[in-house]
């Protein structure tokens, strides 16, 4: 199916991201991430590392590869895709020994020829795709009966402003966009890393999603819904959820 304007600019924004940005903190540029994101993917499944050990695992939007490298550290087979060059080059330089594919969400099922994994893993990923809930669907046909499946959504209770300067900084190239966050926590209008206030601003798609429409999802395709909000990002507004079947 074509892509509208809209999907271009979104995946165009974050192949620039990962080729451009790919430095913060949380990333595997993060000294202390790279020590800790195994046992940030413990907290946040409440799984433990003898369970975890030889799954599969897809993960879905994969970006620079820094929950890749944490499930290949904790003995998971893992497969990572996402929709552009950038952030696939970057995850085969990061995790050489994962499989790594793009492919687009939507596409992902007929790709994977009823291939099923162990966990699913999409963090932050499809409040940025044109049909969050359709995108949703994709992921459940990656499932077997006891597979989990887990994601991380914007939900709404992020602020106002974040939204004017994103409509503010849309009207610029992605260059003058990391221009101008540059200068906004220069002058402390901003606080954060470039890379993190990119990926929030620069999107053109960025849906924001209630809990009750997410559990709805869940609950429409026979899974459990359970919303836990790690240790690691504990003062998020965000969502983070995991399902299984019933």
């Amino acid at each position: 199916m074509e892509k509208t304007k809209e999907e271009i600019q979104t995946i165009k924004s974050f192949d620039y991201q990962w080729r451009n940005l790919p430095n913060s903190k949380y990333l595997l540029t993060d000294e202390e991430w790279r020590k800790n994101v195994d046992s940030y993917i413990l907290d946040e499944l409440q799984v433990t590392k003898e369970w975890i050990k030889g799954k599969t695992v897809i993960d879905v939007g994969c970006g620079g590869g820094r929950w890749t490298y944490g499930f290949a550290r904790l003995g998971c087979n893992v497969i990572a895709t996402d929709v552009s060059d950038g952030p696939c080059e970057l995850t085969r330089e990061n995790v050489p020994q994962a499989e790594v594919i793009m492919v687009d969400i939507f596409e992902l099922p007929q790709r994977m020829k009823d291939k099923k994994f162990d966990i699913i893993w999409c963090w932050g990923v499809i409040h940025h795709t044109a049909n969050p809930q359709a995108a949703f669907s994709s992921l459940v046909q990656l499932m077997h009966k006891d597979s989990i499946l887990h994601l991380y959504v914007y939900s709404w209770n992020r602020g106002k402003k974040e939204k004017m300067l994103s409509d503010l900084i849309n009207l610029f190239s992605f260059k003058s966009k990391e221009n101008i966050i540059r200068l906004l926590i220069k002058i402390h209008v901003l606080h954060g890393s470039v890379h993190a206030l990119f990926d929030a601003l620069s999107p053109k798609i960025k849906h924001r999603i209630s809990e009750s429409l997410l559990k709805s999802w869940f609950t429409a395709h026979g899974l459990e819904y359970r919303q836990y909000t790690p240790r690691w990002a504990i003062y998020s507004k965000d969502l983070f959820a995991t399902g299984k079947r019933v």
